[in-house]
């Protein structure tokens, strides 16, 4: 108790991540190399955002018009913003460290008496392409609303290197990264809270994107900041605060939006009520209550044909909770969703088949109900965040607490006696995690360097209740009377306890080398299976603890070579625990290989990454700029996880005890990634691009055979947009194509692939149209209309990574309507 309190006293009193003054002062002391051409006033303030590291937030009206001369040399950050706005009557102040705000001395409007409140602009440091990380791609609230995405696969599956799989079904769709296709390979996060639903032929992830304001990706495993996983990478979600809806000069305020689309007939409606006020106290307050419906009927795909029973219903609500005192800032928040419907046993798969027999024995109704279940889904998270900014550079904490659960209730109908491999007659599934997080930033010089250490402790408590009602085998004592838990999705706890630091050293003004080390201790332990056949010694069945541990090392370098280039490379030794399904399924002692597995090694993965920013101006025509970004990687995996089948890898393995997972050899994977955007005052275009390649030593169910492709390579994929912009009128408009190499890298065609591989897949192309409106006067401020037309040839294709069993929608006219009041 003693040593709790203290604690309690240590996060109450510490300092900030970073003193607002005392980082002022020292943005403003140290020089920078700055080569600013001569110009209009915007771009040369984008321009010193990028080479000095810095936010400028200004209203557009206050650089209107106004040029400026240009300047160069080895400048402070205040003498390079006194030489720009010389002579231009526009002064500025530190709002934060690394904050400017520009104004007009008497305001935007003083000349005509008016004053008129404008949406700010805000110029980054990092231009286009995110904080400097060459494996991160950002999605945010204004392209949410152009993507109008009804799940979150859906919403990021055109970001290069990252891939949907399991088709139209929400309940069934999956992530896949840079050729990692299982949860485990792909951390999700909802305001820092780990999501980790893993039920078998289900999805991942069920977060109503309504609820978001960010999404980034970072592709890879090379922080240390995350472990334990996600060697594909970590998808971090944000949802809104009342700062991300409330107009310029309001303290509370009502957001509504209403959307449709065509291909599934779906209707989403939202609505959220939020404010932010200090009432008078030293304490300021905010908050945010929203809540979303969609509903939609079954998916029709390329082609005309509807896939039964692919109909959805979701209903989400957000509540969140904040205040900031003397530097205090805590945050609470509540996220849950709900979804009840009708569909396939498995969720991935395509459309559903009804057998002729069955129709002539109990009539097509009855038939097509005997092939479905009823499920009903509830996630909920849950977080406590708690910084503080203070006078320190040393001590600077922050506590984050959460939990989140996600739970599938799911029912057959009839007098059915389905297996125990289908889920039985009924069964429940929940996944819950318990989050604590607490770290620290240190800003400091040593040697002449300066450095910021990044420092904490994690703690993730993971538990899985399963249970199943198998009415097949309801009178069979060796099946507890049918009351238990699949034996390929055992219920279990693991435990993982964390620490990390990592060091961002600025070795010159152009320099960074950021080196980083953590270490994760996982604990293990399995829940015996109550049905006895899958709980017995004799045949290998241990549920015992098991522990996991080890050392993650990894090291960054940024190198700003020139103000319009500047270079990366990302390199760590990742590890990944077994999770609760590889150590504790098992089999009957009638099978070859019934046991446990609890031997079973950590995965590794010796991964890098390097890249490469480009971003210049003026490139074709004066005001333009274009910012590209090159990537690649390499991961080689080491101890790889698999389950243990065929006949030429059970052979000699004994009679008895053969673990049903096993460590298997190595193998690669590489790819190529490359994102641009070009933007004029009048047109942009993007592009993202990716292809992968990888093989493995042998294959999955003959690990001496020769090499083979590895099985989840998505394939060479570009995405394209080209827009026209009209900001007299506040609208843009365009095109999109997504062009899909065929997949023959499968080894489908390979050594006994036939058994296990993933299919061949033929290459596609899917154009689409869009438009978006955003009145920033008039009558209509404040309100969004975003259209579309996806597929508008209405293509029937099926990604790779459906298996050949599920298409996507055919054309699909989108359009929403949103307006803050």
């Amino acid at each position: 108790m003693h040593r709790q309190r203290r604690l309690l006293a240590v996060l109450l009193s510490g300092a900030a991540l970073f003193s607002t003054v005392e980082a002022t002062r020292a943005q403003q002391a140290a020089t920078v190399s700055i080569d600013i051409p001569a110009g209009s006033l915007t771009r040369a303030l984008n321009t010193l955002a990028a080479q000095a590291g810095l936010q400028i937030a200004f209203d557009a009206s206050v650089a209107q018009g106004v040029s400026t001369s240009g300047i160069s040399g080895n400048l402070t950050v205040e003498a390079a913003l006194s030489r720009l706005l010389v002579g231009t009557g526009i002064s500025y102040r530190y709002s934060g460290a690394s904050m400017v705000t520009l104004s007009k001395a008497g305001g935007a409007d003083a000349a005509s008496g008016e004053q008129t409140t404008l949406e700010p602009i805000v110029l980054t440091g990092s231009r286009y392409y995110g904080d400097g990380d060459p494996s991160k791609s950002v999605i945010d609230q204004a392209s949410m609303a152009r993507i109008q995405a009804a799940s979150i696969p859906e919403l990021i599956k055109h970001t290069p290197g990252v891939s949907m799989g399991g088709g139209v079904r929400l309940q069934g769709q999956t992530i896949s990264i840079r050729g990692f296709s299982r949860q485990t390979d792909t951390r999700i996060l909802l305001d820092g809270a780990p999501k980790n639903f893993e039920k078998y032929d289900q999805g991942t992830i069920f977060v109503e994107p309504e609820l978001l304001k960010r999404v980034e990706i970072d592709k890879g495993a090379t922080s240390v900041r995350y472990g334990n996983g996600g060697f594909g990478g970590t998808i971090r979600m944000e949802s809104k605060d009342a700062a991300d809806m409330l107009k310029p000069g309001q303290t509370w305020g009502f957001y509504g939006k209403t959307a449709y689309q065509t291909a599934n007939r779906q209707f989403l409606e939202t609505g959220a009520l939020y404010g932010r006020s200090d009432f008078g106290t030293p304490v300021t307050y905010d908050g945010i209550l929203s809540l979303t419906w969609r509903k939609g009927d079954d998916m029709r795909i390329g082609g005309g044909e509807r896939y039964l029973f692919s109909d959805e219903k979701l209903a989400s609500g957000m509540g969140k909770f904040g205040a900031e005192f003397d530097g205090h800032e805590i945050k609470a928040s509540l996220l849950y969703g709900e979804s009840n419907n009708w569909g396939p046993v498995a969720a991935i798969r395509g459309q559903l088949e009804v057998n002729a027999s069955d129709i002539k024995k109990y009539g097509y109704q009855e038939a097509v109900r005997r092939r479905l279940a009823w499920r009903e889904l509830k996630d909920l998270t849950t977080t406590f965040d708690y910084k503080y900014t203070g006078a320190s550079e040393l001590w600077n904490p922050h506590f984050m607490a959460s939990y989140s659960s996600t739970s599938q209730h799911a029912t057959r109908p009839g007098d059915q006696s389905p297996s125990a491999s289908v889920g039985g007659l009924e069964n429940d599934a929940a996944y819950s995690d318990i989050h604590l997080e607490l770290e620290n930033t240190s800003d400091l010089t040593l040697g002449g360097m300066q450095h910021s250490i990044n420092f904490g402790l994690q703690y993730n408590a993971h538990k899985r209740d399963i249970s199943m009602f198998d009415i097949a085998n309801s009178t069979k004592p060796d099946y507890n009377y049918g009351h238990y838990a699949p034996y390929f999705m055992p219920e279990g706890t693991q435990d993982t306890a964390s620490a990390f630091i990592r060091d961002t050293i600025n070795l010159t003004d152009s320099l960074t080398l950021t080196p980083g080390l953590r270490f994760d201790w996982v604990r293990s332990e399995g829940v015996p299976n109550a049905a006895p056949r899958y709980n017995n010694p004799t045949a290998g069945h241990d549920f015992s603890a098991v522990d996991h541990h080890g050392f993650t090392p990894a090291v960054s370098l940024a190198w700003t070579a020139t103000p319009n280039i500047r270079l990366f490379a990302d390199w760590a030794y990742a590890m990944r625990a077994p999770n609760i399904d590889e150590l504790y399924s098992n089999q009957s002692a009638l099978s070859s290989a019934p046991a446990t597995s609890r031997e079973l090694q950590a995965e590794r993965n010796n991964t890098i990454n390097l890249g490469v920013d480009f971003n210049f101006d003026d490139v074709i025509t004066s005001g333009d700029t274009l910012s590209t970004r090159v990537a690649v990687f390499n991961n080689h995996v080491t101890n790889p996880i698999a389950r243990r089948f065929g006949s030429r890898n059970l052979s000699g393995m004994g009679a008895d005890g053969v673990d049903w997972y096993w460590n298997v050899p190595a193998y690669y994977t590489t790819g190529l990634e490359i994102q641009a955007h070009y933007d004029t005052d009048w047109m942009f275009a993007d592009l993202g691009f990716s292809m992968m390649t990888g093989t493995r030593h042998g294959a999955v169910n003959d690990i001496r055979g020769p090499r083979t492709y590895v099985n989840d390579l998505a394939p060479t994929t570009a995405d394209l947009t080209l827009g026209i912009k009209m900001p007299d009128h506040d609208l843009s408009f365009g095109w999109t194509g997504t062009f899909v190499k065929a997949q023959d890298k499968t080894p489908i065609r390979q050594y006994m692939g036939s058994t296990y591989a993933r299919p061949e897949s033929p290459g596609y192309a899917v154009h689409g149209i869009f438009l978006d409106w955003t009145p920033k006067q008039g009558f209509m401020k404040d309100t969004e209309l975003h259209a579309a037309i996806e597929n508008i040839f209405d293509k029937e294709y099926e990604p790779y990574l459906n298996d050949g069993i599920t298409a996507m929608p055919g054309r699909n006219f989108k359009i929403s309507l949103s307006r803050r009041f």
